[in-house]
């Protein structure tokens, strides 16, 4: 029986994309670097932002202004991540069912952990158990340390996880976790996409299907 939901945060919580490419191609910008378009971040995002800021700068980690870029984009991001951001249309209402009915709702992202609790108290408030963010000491997804750490907290099995995520890198992450998961497809890549570069077969299409899923397989 599932007893955590953990859910992924960017894409699946939250559609964050304009306010990252905003601040991605203002960093570029600092340095007459071409702009992505928001298609080409859309693509980009799923490890982090160091990732995010290596795949959008021209020759990435060899480019010596990547370091400085990527400090230019935390900085404007930091001012900046709530300006178009907002919660997928149901996914409040099923978070606060999950939670009427008794689970226990977590957060696992590769986002700064003090950013994604700003963000989850403007747009889901009091809603979560335990957020594990991008902190010190702990690995970003798709190693497994995010897991872990919340399954440690509630001292649960790895058979009463259920995680939620929307790409190739949330399936990694459950699957280096051990755990059971589903991907979402109104997210950050298409069914299309998920189906190329994953191998799992439980997808969802909206937040009303997703309720529905968990609670056949609780």
């Amino acid at each position: 029986m599932k007893k955590v939901i953990i859910f992924d945060l960017d894409g699946t919580l939250l559609d964050t994309l304009k306010d990252l490419q905003t601040a991605v191609n203002f960093s570029l910008s600092q340095f007459n670097f071409p702009l992505r378009s928001l298609e080409q971040v859309r693509k980009d995002i799923g490890n982090g932002v160091a990732k995010l800021m290596e795949r959008s700068i021209p020759g990435g980690l060899d480019n010596e202004m990547y370091r400085q870029a990527l400090e230019i984009f935390k900085e404007y991001y930091g001012r900046n991540y709530n300006v178009h951001t907002c919660a997928y249309g149901g996914m409040l209402d099923v978070v606060k069912t999950l939670r009427n009915e008794g689970f226990i709702v977590t957060v696992a992202t590769n986002k700064i952990i003090d950013v994604a609790k700003e963000l989850l108290d403007i747009h889901y408030p009091e809603q979560f158990d335990y957020i594990q963010g991008d902190a010190f000491g702990v690995h970003k997804k798709p190693h497994p340390d995010m897991i872990n750490n919340i399954r440690k907290h509630y001292k649960v099995s790895k058979d009463e996880i259920l995680y939620i995520g929307d790409t190739n890198v949330d399936e990694e992450t459950a699957q280096n976790g051990d755990v059971d998961y589903v991907l979402v497809t109104y997210g950050y890549r298409t069914k299309e996409e998920i189906k190329n570069s994953c191998i799992c077969t439980n997808l969802v299409d909206t937040p009303e299907e997703l309720l529905n899923y968990i609670r056949k397989v609780i």
